[in-house]
């Protein structure tokens, strides 16, 4: 299977890279997995595959499978060395058969559980944001990270405006300025000029209030247009036909955002970002979403000003 990846050599210089500047780069994968749908099983060797060879630190999934007897996330990260939280962990009734979970190469505490189940029109799912503490160790520290996942249908913007303004007030209330930037990942189901998705990125207000994280993919992507979610992918094409009636419908609906350099001292950068998890082996492809890979340097609080105005982290 030819699988979107960095190669080997390219983790080696980045952590080069970091260890030279006194920084830590962190990396990130978001992907709405599909639950238990189409070939599960081909389909779980391939996620394991491609999660295997990228090596990510922190995972976002949605979608995620959990039905009282299978877990998909702990299926198909057994024996990668994760610590894993499914949104549906220590329910005695569970809403849907999948929901968010986190995965994380360090200790993870699970913070918050906010449902994005707003208004009628987004009850039928368990719509949700898990919020969490990663508990990294030194010197980069304990940070937020959230999984998210908000309503899908092309009509529901207003809902996912009502569930950005919900998720980014949860994050507040979590997030210490002293801390590292927040890292928010998730499927969105917004495309970027959307009004839920111009909120998060701080380029409109919504509801009197305003937020800025800043979209891993517009400032370290490769300047295409980064698609997710494409009739080219045969898993997503049902879907695209029955409910979208659109044989070309595309759109980058799947996020990793950084939190603000005005919300918090610690200072982070963008180095990398990437669609993966975008190709088939003999038909099969991993979800119908594509996957989204970030690599972000938290810097060294240690460094004094003068310091970061020189180093990687500016």
């Amino acid at each position: 299977m030819t699988i979107n990846i960095p190669k080997l050599e390219q983790y080696k210089q980045d952590d080069a890279l970091a260890t030279e500047s006194g920084n830590d780069i962190i990396r990130v994968f978001t992907m709405n997995i599909w639950n238990f749908q189409g070939e599960y099983r081909e389909r779980q060797r391939l996620l394991r595959s491609g999660i295997h060879s990228l090596n990510p630190d922190l995972i976002a999934f949605q979608e995620a499978g959990y039905d009282g007897n299978r877990h998909q996330v702990r299926e198909m990260l057994d024996g990668l060395n994760y610590n894993i939280i499914h949104q549906f962990d220590g329910l005695t009734y569970l809403p849907g058969s999948d929901g968010c979970a986190i995965a994380s190469r360090w200790p993870v505490r699970l913070l918050e559980v906010v449902s994005l189940q707003i208004t009628d029109h987004s009850k039928g799912y368990p719509y949700a944001a898990l919020i969490s503490l990663v508990e990294a160790p030194k010197p980069v520290g304990p940070f937020i990270f959230v999984c998210a996942k908000p309503s899908w249908e092309l009509n529901r913007e207003y809902e996912r405006e009502l569930q950005a303004v919900e998720l980014t007030k949860a994050i507040e209330r979590h997030v210490d300025r002293a801390d590292p930037p927040p890292i928010v990942a998730g499927d969105f189901d917004a495309t970027p000029e959307s009004a839920s998705i111009r909120f998060l990125t701080g380029k409109q207000s919504l509801h009197g209030m305003s937020v800025h994280f800043r979209d891993a993919w517009e400032e370290a992507g490769d300047g295409t247009t980064g698609y997710t979610w494409t009739y080219k992918n045969d898993s997503a094409r049902g879907v695209i036909n029955n409910c979208f009636q659109d044989q070309r419908h595309e759109r980058r609906i799947d996020y990793i955002f950084l939190g603000s350099p005005h919300d918090c001292n610690r200072r982070a950068c963008v180095r990398d970002a990437r669609v993966v998890l975008d190709t088939p082996d003999a038909g099969v492809w991993p979800s119908d979403h594509y996957a989204v890979y970030a690599q972000i340097e938290m810097c060294n609080p240690a460094l004094n000003l003068a310091e970061l105005t020189n180093n990687n982290c500016t």
